[in-house]
C-alpha cells in the first residue's frame, strides 16, 4: 500500500497542474497531466477496495465498473493527446469513463463511511469529490464545457484534499510485519 500512497499523491498534483493549465490556456499541457493522472488514478481505484463497506457485493459491483472507466478514460485521453478527440466529441466520449469513476468514489466513501482505518474526513471528501466528479461529467452531457470548468474548479482541491488523507491511510495500511522483516532482513 505504500506505492498506492504514492500514486495517490502524483495523481492530486497531476489534476491540480491539469487545472492550472486549463486555466492558463494551455491546452498541450492540460492534456499530458490529464493522461497522467488518468494513469495514477488506476491504483488509487484499485487501492478503494481496501475500503471496508457495508454491502461489499454493491462496492465490488460499482468497483469494476469504476476500474472499466479508469482504463477507457486512459484510452480517451490518449486519443486527446493525438488530436484524435477534441471539442464535443472528446467531452461525450469523457464524459461516461468520468461518471463511472466519480460513482465508485461515492459508492466507496459512502458505504464505507468511517469504517476501520478510514477517517470521517476522509470519507466525507471522498463523498464531495465522488459526486463533484459525477457534477462534472452531467455537466459536460447536459450543458457543454461551461458547466464543467465550474464544476472542476471546486472537484478538483477537493480531489486533492481527499487524495491527500486517503495516501495517509494507505500509507498506515500497509502491513507493519512486512516492513519489519524487510528492515531486519536488511540488516
Amino acid at each position: 500500500m505504500r506505492w498506492t500512497s504514492a500514486f495517490t499523491y502524483g495523481s492530486a498534483v497531476a489534476l491540480l497542474a491539469a487545472l492550472i493549465s486549463q486555466l492558463l490556456g494551455w491546452s498541450a499541457a492540460r492534456a499530458w497531466f490529464l493522461l497522467i493522472w488518468a494513469v495514477l488514478l488506476l491504483p488509487v481505484v484499485i487501492g478503494l477496495f481496501r475500503h471496508p463497506m457495508r454491502w461489499p457485493a454493491w462496492g465490488v459491483f460499482v468497483g469494476f465498473w469504476g476500474g472499466v472507466g479508469v482504463v477507457f478514460l486512459i484510452v480517451v485521453q490518449l486519443f486527446a493527446l493525438w488530436n484524435v478527440l477534441h471539442g464535443p466529441a472528446y467531452g461525450a466520449w469523457s464524459a461516461w469513463p468520468l461518471a463511472m469513476v466519480g460513482l465508485w468514489i461515492l459508492v466507496a466513501s459512502g458505504l464505507g463511511y468511517s469504517g476501520e482505518g478510514f477517517p470521517r474526513v476522509v470519507d466525507g471528501l471522498g463523498v464531495l469529490t465522488g459526486v463533484g466528479i459525477l457534477a462534472i461529467s452531467i455537466g459536460t452531457w447536459a450543458s457543454g464545457a461551461d458547466a464543467a470548468r465550474v464544476a472542476a474548479v471546486v472537484t478538483v482541491p477537493a480531489f486533492c484534499l481527499w487524495a491527500s488523507g486517503l495516501g495517509i491511510v494507505f500509507w498506515g495500511l500497509a502491513p507493519r510485519s512486512t516492513l519489519r522483516s524487510r528492515a531486519q532482513a536488511s540488516i
